[in-house]
């Protein structure tokens, strides 16, 4: 059995002390961050730490038990199945599963809309951000994580293009990084999908060309059974990272230290100046900015009368459900015996 942890395993100095009290502050609500979020936390806050101490800082600190293991976490490796923990008893059951069963009762809106939508995030980081919204409008989020393998863009494929057949305008809603690859990825992934039955006519041209970098070119491409499709980029952008005096990437990857690319990089997008900024930094300066950027991005494509009918439409039903379902808790009891 491991022992507990006590502060008494590192002594930090009166530098680490400071960062480690900031770290607290900024995990006093009790939300989980990753350390790169922390960093931009700290940032946010005014606290200039280079990001080499603050991981340290977060390291050491966990295991020294000045920070709760818990808070810290890495969205970019979860487990493939976690294991069902199941019900005490018939009784556990009912009050959890099936007791105002009725409630559960619901109906796709977008089935009545002229859209589609779904929402692709490079940073899994962030799905705690995204997820929530999502799940109100019923909508996909799929964190892309870069470049996507083959099979998932196959998978993709099929499900839009079954949308688009059906004549659904379909539209995708990118929120990325501020560097080469967050804007070249989803220029990838729509090249890709051209192998699985969404062909786009345009160009996937070479890295020093603006096309490139630009996942909207061309759109929204027209479908002959009536629907289209079109991806749109909504963040990160130039506009948000003046705005809000975002700070840059602490460590870039290789890919974003290329000079070739880096240099038509700054041509074509970033209007001649080095930055790479991520997306995570907009979450800790300007969470409510991001959060409603999700949201007004979503309800541009929502028919809200429609989807109101819709709500209603479900209100009476689950009405209709509780009259009819009896819930007969007395003969649960002896059910053990």
């Amino acid at each position: 059995m491991a022992s507990e942890t006590t502060k008494g395993e590192w002594n930090p100095g009166r530098k680490y002390q400071a960062i480690l009290s900031q770290i607290q502050d900024v995990l006093s609500s009790g939300e989980k961050r990753t350390v790169r979020d922390v960093y931009y936390a700290l940032e946010s806050r005014g606290h200039k730490w280079e990001y080499r101490y603050v991981k340290r800082a977060v390291k050491k600190g966990r295991r020294a038990g000045y920070i709760d293991p818990a808070q810290i976490v890495d969205a970019s490796r979860t487990a493939e199945n976690v294991a069902a923990t199941g019900w005490r008893d018939p009784e556990h059951f009912v009050d959890d599963r099936v007791d105002e069963v009725w409630t559960d009762y619901w109906e796709d809106f977008w089935r009545e809309q002229e859209s589609y939508v779904e929402v692709w995030l490079e940073k899994q980081s962030l799905a705690s951000v995204f997820g929530p919204i999502c799940e109100k409008f019923n909508v996909r989020l799929e964190a892309t994580r870069g470049d996507w393998s083959d099979s998932k863009v196959y998978q993709a494929s099929n499900r839009l293009a079954e949308k688009i057949h059906e004549g659904k305008d379909v539209r995708i809603l990118y929120f990325g990084d501020y560097n080469p690859s967050g804007f070249h990825a989803p220029v990838s992934i729509l090249d890709a999908m051209g192998y699985y039955g969404i062909g786009l006519p345009r160009e996937f041209p070479s890295s020093d060309d603006h096309r490139y970098y630009d996942a909207e070119h061309g759109a929204p491409f027209e479908d002959p059974n009536g629907g289209s499709f079109a991806l749109e980029r909504k963040a990160l952008n130039t506009e948000h990272i003046e705005r809000f005096g975002l700070p840059e990437n602490p460590v870039p990857s290789s890919s974003d230290k290329d000079a070739t690319i880096k240099r038509s990089f700054r041509r074509y997008v970033s209007e001649g100046r080095d930055t790479n900024v991520e997306l995570n930094a907009l979450k800790e300066f300007e969470r409510e900015f991001l959060e409603d950027l999700v949201r007004d991005s979503i309800e541009e494509h929502v028919d809200l009368e429609k989807k109101s009918e819709v709500e209603n439409r479900i209100r009476e039903r689950r009405e209709q459900l509780s009259e009819c379902i009896d819930i007969d808790r007395d003969a649960l009891e002896g059910t053990d015996d």
